[in-house]
């Protein structure tokens, strides 16, 4: 179960207040026009997170794309989403 010891439920604390202060400023770039505003600002900060967190489960140096690629595609994917213009 999570959130069990101090140092869990410290670590928690810490996460969710990391989430709420990227979730107001997703809020806040949303509200000034600069990304989308039809996503709600947590969902969307999870998500982001997710494709984040899961990079580690498969990403290989050396392999078929370069940090450098990867992270342009990250941002692109983040920020631009996957539809075509």
């Amino acid at each position: 179960m999570r959130g069990n010891s101090d140092v869990e439920r410290a670590a928690l604390g810490r996460r969710r207040a990391f989430d709420q202060r990227v979730t107001a400023l997703v809020r806040a770039a949303q509200e000034e026009g600069s990304v989308r505003a039809d996503v709600d600002a947590s969902v969307a900060t999870r998500l982001v997170f997710g494709m984040v967190n899961s990079l580690v489960e498969w990403y290989r140096p050396g392999g078929g794309e370069s940090a450098d690629q990867l992270a342009r595609d990250v941002l692109a994917v983040a920020l631009d989403g996957l539809r075509t213009r």
